[in-house]
């Protein structure tokens, strides 16, 4: 379990009502819902009107009980309340007043500059809290913070993978109007957490502090040997092992069982380095770690791969630092028998996975410049675009003709009635007509206005709903920027998969959305493509994974429609994955989809490139060896199939 407190405007002006909105409306727009052009998508309301009249609305939703039920109170006057789907305490009045409750006491404290307290809990996906004690876990961090009695909301939120908590909680107190201390806020939360993972047994996470065997909560201690960040960003970015892991790996068990030796010599800890292809040098005024076989990689330095291999530390123990050369005999004869022998047996490889690191470079350089090319675009919308306004012409019309009606009126009233008294009356009730006509009018003119300025059409766009309309015409910089907006939503409230069966594709290989023959196209909110027949989607493109839904329609025919997206792919990974009658049923299909393409399906996996008939030796695109045609390829006899209509599906 995790107490964190997000970061907060630094002027001193959060706003109780926005926050307390953000925690308790979740009505956005589903991920998995089609994009649509009439329908831009939900943008939340800014102005702390718009903010409070929506609260509002949303929880009231036309006194639609079902969507506002009260689930628990108790005597200490905590209150538990579903708010269509979200349940939600306070201590407050109502969550449609509690902003403004908070906003009366805090007014009353002229000294708090930033009276807004936001800080979430969150739980690992192998715990599974009950609402019960989510709430009382609530309660627990605010007395930790001494706000017991402070006016809170809770809302529990389940849109990620992880199930967590926003607490919004006025620092000033209800009575005393004294601000609560806000100094080690994070380490109090942190220690409430501990206890909290005590008590109810779940999942211990890291922090300040820690659970010791006694289950004491004491202070952690630093981790030691931690790795360098620039070795992290190279594991992360590359897919390389860093040197620093490699030498941890190997060597630093090795070394700390050699430490404990009273014999330890400097011939024993180049024995340890060399052997796995390290070696240990001077560097300035400490040591560090090189790799024998790669001289030109950055050296790693030696206490960070063990905390005892220091200059200073290991002098006073083995005496003066021995280079390799002094210590003892290199050699790479591992069969050799001699007393001084220190032996290069392993090495490191840091081009382990070099075969794919050229192109994921080049797609990562691509998606680059298309992310930052589709910026361009929306930026130059942004200076384009002009706000519409309404007529003032026609409104002026419209109130001349408005009143050059009743000028008529009286017009006539003067001909036609001749006592002066009657004459004069008939004049009043003209006038008051006029002026209810007119107040009519304005109303009218009010809400066509208001009408006009929410309609999305008079509005600019936002940089998401933007990108959703880009989409709409298959930009394929769109699709994939849609798709990172969806990366951090709960797995379970994407686009569903279709079924197991899929052809499995490299990370992040983006293609456009093709117009395949014999299919409707379509682009959902999170960023998927999905291609439908007679009302029901078939396909289903998620750039790293091609969905196939009934793999037996026509003895295979969307199987061809999923190998005619695949072969736009990169070609870096391709593989069948799911039913073992699927899988079978694909393979055998390769060699005729092979007949009508330009080059052969990439496969990658080689038990499926065997049963597609593919030679041994045939290399993926990937690889940038041995392309060629099927027909060139000498292919040993399988079983080929094809769907009944024989029918290659073209973009």
């Amino acid at each position: 379990m995790i107490i964190r407190i997000p970061e907060k405007r630094r002027d001193g002006k959060s706003s109780f009502l926005q926050l307390v909105a953000y925690t308790v409306v979740r009505d956005e727009d589903k991920p998995d819902s089609p994009l649509e052009p009439e329908h831009p998508g939900w943008r939340r309301p800014r102005s702390k009107d718009a903010i409070f009249n929506h609260l509002v609305d949303y929880i009231s939703r036309n006194g639609d009980a079902d969507l506002q039920q009260i689930m628990h109170a108790d005597p200490n006057g905590h209150t538990q309340v579903m708010f269509d789907g979200v349940m939600c305490e306070t201590n407050c009045f109502n969550i449609a007043t509690a902003s403004v409750e908070m906003n009366a006491v805090a007014l009353q404290n002229t000294r708090c500059k930033d009276p807004v307290l936001h800080y979430f809990l969150s739980w690992p996906e192998t715990d599974n809290p009950s609402t019960e004690h989510i709430f009382d876990s609530v309660r627990h961090s605010l007395s930790a913070l001494g706000m017991s009695e402070h006016q809170y909301v809770a809302a529990i939120h389940t849109d990620t993978n992880n199930i967590h908590c926003h607490v919004a909680a006025n620092r000033i107190h209800p009575e005393t109007y004294k601000a609560a201390d806000d100094s080690f806020t994070r380490i109090r939360l942190q220690q409430a957490a501990r206890e909290l993972e005590l008590k109810y047994n779940w999942t211990p996470t890291n922090g300040f502090f820690a659970v010791n065997e006694q289950g004491e909560i004491v202070r952690s201690k630093r981790e030691k040997n931690l790795t360098p960040s620039g070795a992290k960003t190279l594991e992360y970015y590359a897919d390389v092992e860093s040197l620093h892991t490699y030498a941890v790996t190997e060597c630093g068990f090795k070394i700390d069982e050699a430490m404990a030796d009273p014999n330890l010599a400097w011939k024993d800890i180049h024995c340890i380095l060399v052997n796995a292809g390290l070696a240990l040098k001077p560097k300035g005024k400490g040591l560090a770690i090189y790799s024998i076989d790669n001289p030109e990689l950055p050296p790693v330095k030696a206490s960070s791969v063990h905390p005892d291999l220091t200059l200073n530390c290991l002098e006073k123990d083995l005496g003066q630092f021995q280079l390799l050369e002094n210590a003892g005999t290199y050699t790479k004869e591992h069969t050799t028998t001699a007393a001084d022998a220190i032996v290069h047996e392993f090495r490191y490889e840091p081009t382990l996975h070099a075969r794919d690191l050229t192109a994921r470079l080049e797609r990562r350089l691509a998606r680059a410049d298309a992310r930052a090319d589709l910026k361009a675009r929306y930026q130059a919308y942004k200076n384009a675009w002009k706000r519409p306004k309404l007529d003032a012409g026609a409104v002026k019309r419209r109130y001349q003709n408005e009143s050059k009606r009743f000028a008529w009126q009286k017009a006539r009233a003067r001909v036609a009635i001749g006592d002066p008294l009657l004459r004069k009356l008939t004049y009043h009730i003209i006038e008051v007509e006029r002026m209810k006509a007119m107040a009519a009018l304005r109303l009218t003119v009010k809400d066509e206005r208001a009408a006009f300025k929410a309609d999305p059409a008079n509005r600019r766009l936002s940089y998401r709903e933007w990108v959703e309309q880009q989409a709409l015409s298959h930009d394929q910089a769109a699709i994939a920027q849609l798709r990172a907006f969806a990366y951090r939503m709960k797995r379970t409230q994407r686009t569903a998969p279709l079924s197991t069966n899929s052809i499995v594709c490299a990370v992040a290989d983006d293609t456009p959305a093709f117009a395949l023959e014999g299919y409707a196209t379509r682009v959902t909110r999170d960023g998927t493509v999905q291609y439908v027949r007679d009302g029901r989607v078939q396909l289903q493109d998620k750039g790293e994974r091609i969905d196939v839904g009934d793999h037996r329609v026509n003895e295979g025919e969307h199987i061809a429609g999923g190998m005619a997206l695949a072969e736009n792919k990169s070609g870096e990974h391709l593989k069948f994955e799911g039913e073992a009658a699927f899988v079978q049923q694909a393979c055998s299909m390769v060699p005729w989809f092979n007949e009508g393409g330009d080059a052969p399906l990439p496969l990658s996996d080689p038990q499926q490139r065997t049963m597609a008939g593919y030679e041994s030796t045939y290399q993926s695109a990937s690889t940038g060896e041995g392309q060629r045609k099927p027909s060139a390829v000498e292919q040993p006899e399988v079983e080929q199939n094809k769907p009944r209509s024989g029918h290659r599906p073209q973009q």
